[in-house]
């Protein structure tokens, strides 16, 4: 991207969604200018805790490299505030790619990535792994369940298949949405960059990889037999991801449930009520609980 743009990306950010830019500050990732440099050096894209917990939480990055939304420290915090104590693996997408690319910026990044997960899952020797993402890291977790040790999925607002939340009609209907401007602005200017940030994403992916050889995530996610349960929490006041919850309720192994939330990011407005951390760590634990006891049948 040309200074220019990256400049008015920037003042965007700041004005629109001054949490989520203080989040990229804080993560050394606010610089959308430079072009990433390839890397081997594991440290560069993984994050491994061992908090002698049965149950790891693999944590995958959306459209930034932020973790639910958050920095590390904040998403550390927010497990800890509702009762959790997990292992925790952070795996970052250095060439904001959603994990398209490796990190020495080859093709493959999937199969990579699954593959950098299971050696980390299996290295902390726990029973149960779920992977949580949002938005864009919401997609990669169903995508990366295929091949990597995955028992359970949390997700908020998953943004995929990515063409549908970058497709020219879905982003008129949105930018039409005149009752949500008036009643909720920042709601609406929050949707329009997302689906502006995803239209760019699928663009770039298509240059890269060329449109047929798109990673597919509901297709990865179907590999396994069975596949992994999810919970998808999405927000009932934003269509676009009311739509896509409701296509994806109709697999057996997804439950969705709603929040009350014109937001895109509803876990913005969970944590500042501070039901975040609860609500995640419940899940998990009725998750796990439910694994367990099937086991004993």
């Amino acid at each position: 991207m040309n200074r220019f743009t990256v400049a008015c990306i920037k003042l965007l950010l700041r004005v629109l969604m001054p949490g989520f830019a203080a989040s990229l500050r804080e993560e050394g990732q606010f610089d959308f200018s430079g072009k990433p440099v390839g890397t081997t050096d594991p440290s560069s894209y993984i994050d491994v805790e061992d908090n002698g917990s049965e149950i790891t939480v693999v944590a995958f990055a959306g459209m930034a490299v932020l973790y639910a939304a958050m920095p590390k420290f904040e998403f550390r915090k927010v497990l800890g505030e509702g009762g959790g104590r997990y292992n925790l693996v952070f795996v970052r997408d250095i060439h904001r790619s959603l994990y398209a690319l490796t990190p020495e910026g080859r093709p493959g990044g999937t199969e990579f990535y699954e593959c950098a997960v299971k050696e980390a899952v299996e290295g902390l020797g726990s029973r149960y792994n779920v992977a949580m993402g949002a938005s864009g890291g919401g997609e990669v977790a169903f995508r990366m369940s295929g091949g990597a040790p995955i028992h359970h999925i949390v997700a908020f607002n998953p943004a995929f298949p990515l063409d549908n939340y970058a497709s020219p009609g879905d982003l008129r209907k949105v930018l039409l949405d005149f009752g949500k401007l008036f009643r909720k602005p920042g709601a609406y200017l929050e949707m329009i960059l997302v689906m502006l940030g995803a239209r760019y994403l699928w663009k770039r992916n298509c240059r890269m990889l060329g449109q047929d050889h798109l990673p597919d995530a509901l297709q990865n996610y179907l590999r396994r037999s069975p596949p992994a349960s999810a919970t998808i929490f999405y927000s009932e006041g934003s269509w676009p991801d009311a739509q896509q919850a409701a296509r994806l309720s109709r697999m057996p192994s997804i439950t969705v449930k709603a929040v009350d939330s014109p937001r895109h990011n509803c876990m913005a407005g969970l944590k500042k009520q501070g039901r975040l951390g609860r609500l995640i760590h419940e899940e998990i634990q009725a998750a796990f609980t439910e694994w367990k006891t099937a086991r004993r049948d």
